[in-house]
């Protein structure tokens, strides 16, 4: 966004492409952006997340691919008719366009009504110009759509010939085109809210407060949870949702420690659900201690009961998959490069996969190797930790058709149990997140993971993509240490999966609710 200068110009606000994801998302994080760029606050620090920021990398190496493709396809290997228009300003743009023998303009610059950007692709089409968005996105997002049909708003009223629909160029190579016409209405909406905010905000001169009643917050951006945090917000507690927020806020419950002891109902918020929200909030309060390092509730003893009885040819199971992962073409996208199976021995047999015929070659080992151990041990069962390693199989079953009626019919025979639901539906821990490894405090002792090391999924994928660049790169010594830290990665979340279903049998007898120490 553009804005208004310190010494208080009457310039108004321009916004970008980008800021309409904010104007429907988070105007908090938004008016946050405009403080730091006013002077009127320092930037709030941004959360590392390297798969954010691989993702991000992927995206521009997309969109430079897409570009090269485009160039071909329209100028052939001269490129005529196609400019790079990085260096030019809007004015510029459009005299570019205005030129006959243009046909493909890259980096378009794009200024309009209180509004300004850069279009990656225009394409001249008999229908007029077209805009053209790359996206990394396998499905159009609402916000890539409104920004492509905000670019062509505003080239349409600088005179353009703009086609009447634009289009979304995403990750699988495939073209999404949806009418201007239909797009019309809610980008008038979202624009004219995100003016309105900004002009408001930038009039008052000072810096936004959080909890403005006026300005709607996301909860889940870095400007919002920092906020969260500072505050104990009662939004930290695990389980309450936004509209769940809202009821507790207009019943004046603002923090976890009133929520703890709320006893009056909150309209809007059932009784039960409310005694379960204030024992969570409790127990998140509850300082962890090297003796008792994740307080817990065994609130539901009858959902740990219904546990299967332990077998000697028990699996735990756990996948590791690359989502960045990219085959030959477009469309090929995703790998699931290792079936972790850990036996009740101790056995921990992986199956790998490093291409997409490996990936069907690991799918048939794995289900021929448990239909084996089904045959000797009938009563197994295959643990697992979310919902992901039910569906991936069905996923992969249909990718390679191949084994679809097996694993259909292991799944709907219940030999594989999700540990995730059963915690849920029996456990209250002192954790905002249900994740494996936030649980293992509780049963792993010291045998808690290296923080030094692969450590959680995030971690994973890049580690995969590290171990990639190694094998590119004809580096075989590093590849096989990045493989090995995967594999041991692995193999401990398939451990973490049977020490947890061990717990949960070793607490399946709790006769009462209860705050206790870990175990």
């Amino acid at each position: 966004m553009d804005l208004p200068l310190a010494d208080g110009s009457p310039q108004p606000a321009v916004i970008t492409a980008g800021d309409l994801r904010y104007g429907r998302e988070c105007e908090y994080a938004l008016l946050v952006t405009a403080d730091v760029r006013l002077g009127l606050r320092e930037p709030v620090p941004a959360v590392v997340d390297p798969v954010r920021d691989r993702f991000g990398d992927l995206g521009r190496e997309y969109e430079r691919e897409v570009t090269d493709e485009l160039t071909e396809q329209v100028g052939g290997e001269a490129g005529d008719g196609v400019v790079d228009a990085r260096r030019l300003d809007a004015a510029g743009v459009l005299a570019v366009l205005d030129d006959p023998a243009t046909r493909l303009v890259h980096q378009a610059a794009v200024r309009g009504d209180r509004f300004s950007g850069r279009a990656d692709h225009l394409l001249r089409d008999d229908a007029g110009w077209v805009v053209a968005e790359t996206k990394l996105a396998r499905s159009p997002r609402p916000h890539a759509l409104l920004q492509a049909a905000a670019y062509a708003d505003a080239l349409a009223g600088s005179g353009v010939r703009v086609a009447s629909f634009v289009r979304l160029i995403l990750g699988d190579g495939t073209h999404h085109d949806a009418p201007r016409d239909e797009l019309a209405e809610e980008l008038a909406e979202v624009r004219s809210r995100l003016l309105e905010v900004l002009d408001t905000h930038v009039a008052e001169g000072a810096p936004v407060t959080w909890g403005d009643p006026r300005w709607r917050a996301c909860l889940r951006c870095d400007a919002c949870r920092a906020e969260l945090a500072a505050r104990e917000d009662v939004g930290l507690v695990a389980g309450v949702r936004t509209a769940t927020r809202r009821a507790l806020l207009e019943a004046g419950v603002t923090t976890m420690t009133e929520l703890a002891g709320r006893t009056a109902p909150v309209e809007g918020i059932d009784d039960t659900a409310l005694t379960a929200l204030r024992s969570q909030a409790r127990l998140q309060l509850t300082e962890p201690t090297p003796e008792d390092p994740l307080p817990y509730e065994v609130h539901d003893p009858a959902a740990l009961a219904a546990l299967p009885p332990p077998s000697e040819g028990d699996v735990f199971f756990d996948f590791e998959g690359d989502p960045l992962w990219r085959g030959t073409t477009p469309t090929d996208q995703g790998l699931e490069y290792l079936f972790g199976s850990l036996t009740a021995t101790g056995e921990f047999v992986p199956f790998w996969a490093h291409d997409r015929e490996q990936e069907r070659a690991a799918l048939i080992g794995f289900v021929g190797w448990l239909r084996e151990r089904l045959e000797r041990w009938p009563d197994l069962h295959v643990f697992h930790y979310s919902p992901y390693e039910r569906t991936a199989l069905t996923r992969l079953a249909a990718r390679h058709d191949v084994l679809r009626e097996d694993v259909a019919q292991i799944l709907d025979s219940g030999v594989f149990v999700d540990l995730y639901a059963v915690v849920k539906a029996g456990v209250r821990v002192g954790s905002s997140s249900y994740s494996i490894k936030r649980l293992e405090p509780l049963y792993m002792g010291d045998e808690l993971r290296d923080a030094d090391g692969v450590t959680a999924g995030g971690d994973s994928i890049i580690e995969y993509q590290r171990y990639r660049e190694a094998v590119a790169a004809g580096n075989a010594t590093e590849a096989a240490a990045r493989l090995e830290d995967l594999r041991q990665y692995n193999e401990y979340d398939c451990r973490s999966t049977l020490r947890l279903r061990d717990w949960l049998l070793a607490h399946a007898d709790a006769q009462a609710p209860q705050v206790t120490a870990a175990s």
